[in-house]
């Protein structure tokens, strides 16, 4: 089914499904995107529609507070479909533009301290809703194969960009975009080093950590657009070969730097993700490596751009990190940078047990 009622909506979806391929050194590219939860959402919704699970002038209800939110507020003004959002604290910019597009909008502001942290706790407000209105479509993008699988033709741009690429690294949230893109490219390079980012935080890879800054502890709801409390179902531990726990306050240093480099406005998970691919690339210069950059930074405008907000953090932001410090136990993950072999192995060999939420009460 083509959903596109108004005339220009084609344009519009071209212009936000892929991204911009940035040389930011001689051996590093990066996959530069203004919104890319644009990619799955659009991909997922017209699946849906063409197999008649979400109808014309239907009714939406999904779990975000960022991009893919954004991605869906777009889509169903485009598509004349209804939206509701569970959401957490968001921007007031944020929430501008998706009221404005036409959402509605439930907001979770804390997590209560239950089990799976925030992300669990809209979603089972979401539950709620689900149940409440018939025939409503709920995308998961958490745990929709759709998600990853909507990467292939961004994978086929990018090896048109760089033919061979030796090493990806992108920030994790649901999994679907380092995942996705790495398993189409590892097909023509089999030796592809697929590596991973995640938040201190996070429970994705299995992070043990007993202690973690007050920042990245404060400020995780706050900006969140990596990590999660919750497991993710587009995350394929086998091809992943290692993984990085990188600091809130190199994240901001690192966008802060890209900025001033470019002029070009990103966010905290591009911040994570760039710090550990210019690491790579300088270990390796004669090897190509590709990173992602998920969305633009005038989301964290009341944040990461904002001089009273950084004031605030002025301590925490003075400190620097060259590297990653090696670890061999995820009981080890630390305030630090930390790197950890994964070696494309299972969840269960790594960690010894299936993926699970955030205890309830973990709050290193």
């Amino acid at each position: 089914m083509d959903a596109l009622p108004k005339p220009f909506g084609a344009n519009v979806t071209e212009a936000l499904s892929f991204p911009t391929f940035v040389q930011v050194s001689h051996n590093l590219v990066a996959a530069k995107f203004d919104l890319m939860k644009f990619t799955p959402a659009k991909h997922i919704l017209d699946a849906a529609l063409a197999s008649g699970q979400l109808r014309a002038g239907g009714h939406v209800i999904e779990s975000s507070s960022g991009t893919f939110a954004l991605a869906l507020a777009i889509l169903c003004s485009l598509y004349d479909l209804h939206l509701t959002l569970v959401t957490g604290p968001t921007s007031e910019i944020v929430r501008w533009r998706l009221e404005n597009l036409g959402a509605v909008l439930h907001t979770v502001h804390a997590s209560n301290n239950c089990e799976g942290g925030i992300q669990q706790a809209r979603l089972n407000v979401l539950a709620e809703l689900c149940s409440s209105v018939p025939d409503s479509f709920w995308p998961q993008q958490y745990s929709n194969p759709l998600n990853r699988s909507s990467y292939r033709p961004v994978a086929e741009r990018a090896l048109m960009a760089q033919p061979k690429i030796d090493a990806i690294v992108g920030a994790v949230g649901s999994g679907g975009s380092l995942f996705g893109i790495a398993s189409v490219l590892q097909r023509e390079n089999t030796a592809l080093e697929v590596i991973a980012v995640d938040h201190n935080r996070s429970v994705i890879f299995g992070a043990r950590a007993k202690r973690i800054s007050k920042m990245c502890r404060e400020t995780f709801e706050q900006i969140l657009a990596m990590g999660a409390g919750i497991p993710m179902g587009n995350v394929n531990f086998e091809i992943c070969d290692e993984v990085h726990w990188v600091p809130v306050p190199k994240m901001i240093q690192k966008v802060h730097d890209f900025h001033r480099r470019t002029g070009m406005l990103v966010g905290p998970s591009s911040g994570a993700a760039l710090a550990v691919a210019e690491w790579r690339a300088t270990r390796a210069p004669s090897q190509n490596v590709l990173t992602i950059l998920p969305d633009h930074g005038v989301r964290y405008a009341e944040t990461i751009f904002n001089p009273g907000w950084l004031n605030n953090w002025s301590k925490d932001l003075i400190r620097d990190w060259g590297g990653p410090r090696d670890i061999v136990s995820l009981e080890t993950v630390s305030e630090e940078w930390c790197r950890f072999k994964w070696g494309r192995r299972k969840y269960r060999d790594v960690t010894g047990s299936d993926p699970m939420p955030r205890q309830a009460g973990y709050n290193p």
